[in-house]
């Protein structure tokens, strides 16, 4: 397996440009209790910046019959549903809206703005995205459901449901973006607890041509796998186009 490295050392990851990340965490508790994180410490939510709220779209729980209605708490981060939850297989997602934002000459960042905008020297534009989703399972009902892409979106999906997904067990996932794989994209995991920096991994794989890649846990617990997408934008406005994508399971 040449494109799959395990826990059995720390990846130390040169800075982002755009260095907040997104997750999503939930939990069944008769309703369903979820979180948006954004930030850097996985998976330990907080409060998002009263400027940036906008920045997101509400957060979206989905089972087998469609869409589940939640209600955003008085915490712009926090979400749960009226009803119980019935038994089967939920994915929770959140997206990070397309922004731009460039950074100054010395180095502070300024949103939703472009080098057109400012007068003064700019480092780099670009136009940051971020998704994430979780698998939720709730009672003895598991569906296919979280084996297959929600969406168009750029997104890691297992190919095997969250009950195959256990300790020392290798599982196919594959990476999408329009529907397409990706090919010899990096992506890097970690579970809960690893590190309390994003910068340092404990799992390294490289997708291959069909856009798949091979994830081995050697701990049980919550663990995330994220990826980057960077592309020319072909504007000397705004010259980078990045996406961000993560997804959170459990391991048994």
């Amino acid at each position: 397996m040449k494109n799959t490295s395990i826990l059995l050392f720390t990846l130390i990851l040169g800075s982002s440009a755009f260095g907040h990340e997104l997750w999503v965490k939930a939990k069944n508790e008769n309703i369903l209790k979820a979180e948006i994180i954004y930030g850097h410490n996985f998976p330990h939510s907080e409060s998002i910046p009263k400027d940036r709220e906008v920045l997101f779209e509400p957060l979206s729980v989905i089972n087998e019959k469609g869409n589940i209605k939640v209600n955003q708490e008085k915490e712009f981060y926090k979400y749960t549903s009226k009803e119980n939850l019935e038994d089967g297989t939920y994915i929770i997602k959140a997206k990070y809206k397309p922004t731009a934002w460039i950074e100054t000459k010395d180095n502070k960042w300024e949103m939703n703005k472009t080098r057109k905008d400012s007068k003064d020297e700019i480092k780099q534009c670009g136009i940051y995205s971020m998704f994430a989703k979780t698998i939720l399972v709730v009672g003895d009902k598991e569906t296919e459901l979280s084996t297959s892409p929600v969406g168009n979106e750029f997104e890691i999906t297992p190919l095997s449901k969250q009950s195959e997904i256990k300790e020392g067990v290798p599982v196919k996932f594959k990476v999408t973006k329009d529907g397409k794989p990706l090919k010899l994209l990096e992506v890097y995991g970690s579970p809960e607890g690893y590190s309390d920096s994003e910068m340092s991994m404990a799992f390294y794989a490289k997708t291959d041509l069909k856009g798949e890649f091979v994830f081995k846990a050697l701990k049980k617990g919550f663990w995330y796998i994220k990826a980057d997408y960077k592309q020319d934008s072909g504007n000397s406005d705004c010259e980078l186009i990045e996406d961000k994508t993560t997804i959170s399971f459990q391991v048994n």
